[in-house]
């Protein structure tokens, strides 16, 4: 893996508005995207020619049409389509499509319409609407013993995991509620600084003990955010993306570790084993391994957060903390963008949009080249992207010269 190391670029980033319910169709959203990625590159369409699917992309407008709306001719496409960690992975193949001669600048995309799915469900279906509303699928839900029950969503889940953790380590409820309220304030802070999410309204801390109850003990604010919106990306090589107009950001490590599972074990089976996950912590030790840094070496951490359980968590398999201490870590300042590791700097899944993990991505790209306005972290030069599912994770360093 090293020898990938600083040998791929990010030249092009390109996204759409983001709103609760944009009442725009996943083909839009992302040839808009798409479009803005290429115009932020200075590049055309004739330019592209390979194609790296993650989840939400090609599943929703697929590559191939893509082209042929665009004028592409590509001669590479992968497609790793697991999953929400499969957007950070889409460097992984990129680069080795690239160094390989298998492509020149490789792209791609994400995007979600809940907004819209959600009006849908509501009753208010639109003309040719009812075929994304069949591809409404309820997540984890095992038909004998679970769902039945009520466990059936993943707010559920990550409920049981957050209860799981207060009893492993002797965290009373209120104390639970002030650390999860931590993370929740500061992506709403960071969130509201960036501008550019669905999320515009201040929230202090009583308005977070007072948001209503979802699944004991996560409240409104504790889930991430219903919204509409598409990303995108360009990779090439090193050498090319020095030619290119923008600062490259450099891709200096990657990382990627997998607990396998059966559908049947997913979430619930493992009990609290959950608490932690170690392929959250080898997958970010191999791309620093490969980066030849350490994490005191980084600027800013973006972390795969659909619930404050989720990124509490994972604070503390990434190895930021000891086990049971990611919310003392939280509420001490570490993860603000004057802390020690600045986390979710454009307010996250929480506060920002949930686009699976794409947002992380291209705010990691907007701080490296210092185009984050009042939440800039102060001269960032490496940070860190990780996304995946309970089961997997990818890490995605970038660095900045």
């Amino acid at each position: 893996m090293k020898r990938l190391r600083d040998k791929v670029a990010v030249v092009g980033i390109g996204e759409t508005e983001y709103l609760r319910n944009s009442g725009r169709r996943p083909k839009e959203l992302i040839i808009d995207a798409v479009h803005k990625a290429l115009d932020d590159a200075k590049l055309t369409s004739s330019n592209i020619d390979g194609m790296v699917s993650g989840f939400n992309g090609a599943q929703l407008f697929s590559c191939n049409d893509l082209a042929y709306n665009l004028g592409i001719k590509y001669r590479f496409h992968g497609d790793m389509g697991d999953f929400s960690g499969s957007n950070t992975s889409s460097f992984h193949l990129a680069a080795i499509a690239i160094t390989s001669g298998m492509a020149d600048f490789a792209l791609t995309y994400c995007t979600t319409t809940y907004g819209s799915l959600m009006k849908i469900l509501d009753g208010e279906v639109e003309e040719g609407t009812e075929e994304d509303a069949s591809k409404v699928v309820p997540m984890g839900m095992k038909d004998s013993f679970e769902a039945p029950y009520g466990s059936n969503m993943p707010g559920v889940f990550f409920a049981q995991m957050a209860n799981r953790y207060m009893h492993e380590y002797g965290i009373t409820k209120e104390q639970l509620v002030k650390y999860l309220g931590a993370i929740v304030m500061n992506q709403r802070h960071n969130a509201i600084l960036n501008g550019k999410g669905v999320m515009h309204r201040q929230l202090s801390y009583e308005d977070y003990i007072n948001s209503p109850i979802v699944v004991d003990p996560l409240k409104r604010d504790d889930c991430y955010v219903i919204s509409d919106g598409a990303c995108a990306w360009i990779i090439t090589s090193a050498e090319r993306a020095r030619d290119c107009p923008n600062i490259p950001v450099y891709v200096t490590g990657m990382g990627y570790g997998c607990t396998p599972m059966g559908s049947a074990d997913a979430f619930t089976q493992k009990a609290g084993g959950y608490l932690y996950k170690p392929h959250e912590s080898s997958s970010l030790e191999q791309a620093l391994q490969m980066a030849d840094i350490t994490r005191e070496d980084l600027s800013f951490a973006e972390i795969y957060d659909s619930y404050s359980t989720q990124l509490l968590l994972s604070l503390e398999s990434l190895g930021f903390c000891k086990k049971g201490e990611g919310g003392p870590f939280a509420e001490s300042g570490a993860i603000s963008l004057e802390g020690s590791l600045p986390v979710n700097t454009h307010g996250g899944h929480l506060s920002h949009s949930c686009i699976y993990g794409a947002t992380h991505v291209v705010e990691a790209i907007h701080q490296l080249r210092g185009e984050a306005g009042a939440c800039q972290v102060h001269d960032a030069k490496i940070g860190m992207v990780s996304a995946g599912t309970i089961w997997e994770n990818y890490v995605t360093l970038f660095r900045r010269d």
